[in-house]
């Protein structure tokens, strides 16, 4: 998952402090309720420690189960999607269902490593951009975080803006 939308209003404020602005507090209460139709379950999150990230991270709280376990820390702050794999990997496998929320373009690139069904609409909308607050559900067939590079299915990408539409 990407953070929701950041405010700009301070634009002498460093990056890794702006907040979310009311548009993203929408949006991420809208995917939150999306997760909690869905009955979504994350056991394990990793998370961004920018102001933004955890920001979107206390939104899902709110209203989804609480995961086992909560990871935040500055080193997913604009790292590389090679590096996000190697901290997966290191997940335990009791861990079975992990969300990440992350910046761009970290987001969409570690989407494209860890995917095989590239030629899905899925895949295709979210290569074209991946927005903020949006949400890419990728399964995988392994027993071991490990084998993340071994691709799995994008079985779900879902927008904010796909959210609004099915309201209408």
């Amino acid at each position: 998952m990407r953070h929701a939308k950041s405010s700009w209003e301070d634009i002498n404020l460093e990056d890794y402090k702006r907040p979310l602005n009311k548009r993203g507090k929408k949006n991420a209460k809208m995917i939150c309720e999306f997760f909690v139709k869905k009955k979504y379950y994350f056991d394990y999150i990793l998370v961004s420690s920018s102001k933004r990230t955890v920001k979107t991270l206390k939104i899902l709280l709110k209203k989804i189960d609480k995961p086992k376990k909560i990871i935040s820390t500055k080193k997913l702050y604009l790292t590389s999607e090679d590096k996000i794999i190697n901290i997966i990997k290191k997940i335990p496998k009791k861990f079975k269902s992990v969300l990440l929320i992350n910046h761009e373009p970290t987001v969409r690139n570690l989407v494209r490593l860890v995917s095989k069904n590239q030629n899905s609409n899925h895949f295709k909308l979210l290569n074209y951009k991946f927005p903020t607050a949006a949400f890419a559900k990728i399964n995988f067939n392994f027993n071991s975080w490990n084998h993340i590079d071994k691709k799995g299915l994008i079985k779900e990408f879902i927008r904010p803006k796909d959210l609004q539409d099915s309201k209408e």
